[in-house]
């Protein structure tokens, strides 16, 4: 994969410069790398700021040669690394802000698909409002996650325990558009699992993926998002894994999906055309083994970059 690095300098976007018309130019790369470390508005300890970084640096333990798929990704992928957007020290709403216009100025000039790296999970409710302002086109979520992530705003704002609210509250995308995956019981409170039901979201325990397997669930998943929708948007977090895989997340348990099964996922998503932006949140290093959780968490990215590199051979073999 080439790398390139730009800073997002004052937070005011990925890419400083203005399109110079309405119409996004074709990219020289193949998808980019955000980097997002904010984890104050985490309403668990958590120094998920630092995953961006850590994610990164850990890139270097592997090598980008996937055997199964016998592709090596450095020889099909141009892949941009665009920096991390400046969080401001204490005002956690222009963090938001900031967020939010990275992602709107980035797809107001460009169309490769973007990965973000988090961060906590608040960074998705900004991010995808970014999105949608930019490009005005309609959304599906693939959501992962042990938890709804619907807390209401009034109690403290916009918090890694509120990203679907802000959205479906906002209008932002549709609750029929939106799959979650990997719920998980003892963690979600009644209000919220009713709240997203309320609103048409579809919702995939981690008991029914255990009892059905995780790709007929994400075919089905596919299905519902794409349906009625422009583009589809993916968010992974990474504390919808089993506690033996990831104890480096602030919110770990028993029961998660299994490794194995999210790093096919992940490859089979990547692959499709109309999924424009992924994002992973919620690993806090400083809370990890061996940097394990670190490692599950570049392996996730990885498989997503395979997709995107059959998505891109698919592509070429069509002519």
């Amino acid at each position: 994969m080439g790398n390139s690095y730009a800073g997002t300098g004052g937070g005011s976007g990925a890419d400083d410069g203005r399109p110079d018309s309405g119409v996004r130019k074709a990219d020289s790369f193949d998808a980019a790398i955000l980097g997002v470390p904010i984890s104050k508005t985490s309403i668990s300890h958590s120094a998920a700021f630092r995953l961006p970084d850590a994610i990164r640096s850990t890139f270097h333990s592997f090598s980008p040669y996937n055997m199964n798929r016998r592709l090596d990704l450095s020889e099909v992928l141009h892949v941009v690394d665009v920096g991390n957007v400046q969080m401001h020290l204490t005002d956690l709403q222009l963090c938001h802000q900031r967020i939010e216009d990275a992602v709107k100025s980035y797809w107001q000039s460009h169309s490769a698909p973007v990965i973000v790296l988090g961060g906590d999970h608040s960074i998705t409710g900004a991010a995808m409002l970014g999105l949608t302002q930019a490009t005005e086109r309609t959304y599906g979520v693939i959501h992962f996650d042990a938890h709804h992530d619907v807390r209401n705003l009034e109690d403290g704002g916009r918090s890694n325990g509120t990203p679907f609210r802000t959205l479906l509250s906002s209008g932002a995308v549709s609750g029929k558009h939106v799959i979650q995956i990997g719920l998980r019981d003892y963690v979600n409170a009644r209000a919220y699992h009713e709240y997203v039901l309320q609103h048409g979201v579809t919702v995939v325990t981690a008991r029914e993926v255990h009892h059905r397997g995780l790709m007929r669930v994400l075919e089905e998943a596919y299905r519902i998002v794409s349906d009625g929708t422009d583009a589809v948007y993916l968010s992974f977090d990474m504390d919808v894994l089993d506690q033996s895989h990831v104890p480096g997340v602030p919110a770990p348990g028993p029961g998660g999906l299994a490794i194995y099964d999210v790093i096919e996922a992940l490859e089979w998503l990547g692959a499709k055309p109309n999924i424009e932006m992924m994002d992973i949140v919620c690993a806090d290093p400083s809370q990890d083994f061996r940097d394990l959780t670190t490692r599950v968490a570049a392996n996730v990215v990885l498989s997503f970059l395979t997709g995107l590199a059959m998505r891109k051979q698919t592509a070429v073999d069509m002519g």
